[in-house]
């Protein structure tokens, strides 16, 4: 539970970002729908331009006070060839609060 405003925003970009389409009962269209992207996963370059357009889109749409600042893509393949961690982060502002370039970090699994 958060009692700040700031905190809240942070946790309910988090979940947006986490958030698959048809997980959310009611709002079939709500997230970001990055898991797809994991299993269709070819190169870094076409992953970060697809996740850029879907995270934009769902925060245009969701949360359009949240300004996108940058956007920062990892890929880890250490422990096996074939899977890989991937690790986004978001830095962002909020001008309503006063919150600038704030970062959120996602990791999702490819397969």
């Amino acid at each position: 539970m958060s009692y700040n405003l700031a905190d809240q925003v942070h946790d309910n970009l988090r979940n947006l970002l986490q958030t698959n389409w048809g997980e959310r009962l009611g709002f079939y269209d709500f997230g970001a729908n990055l898991r797809p992207l994991t299993t269709e996963f070819v190169s870094q370059d076409d992953f970060d331009s697809q996740a850029i357009e879907r995270i934009a889109a769902a925060v245009g749409r969701w949360m359009p006070y949240v300004s996108l600042d940058e956007f920062l893509s990892d890929i880890d393949r250490t422990e096996n060839k074939n899977t890989a961690v991937i690790r986004i982060t978001i830095t962002y502002s909020i001008s309503a609060l006063n919150v600038l370039k704030k970062s959120l970090q996602v990791t999702l699994y490819a397969i």
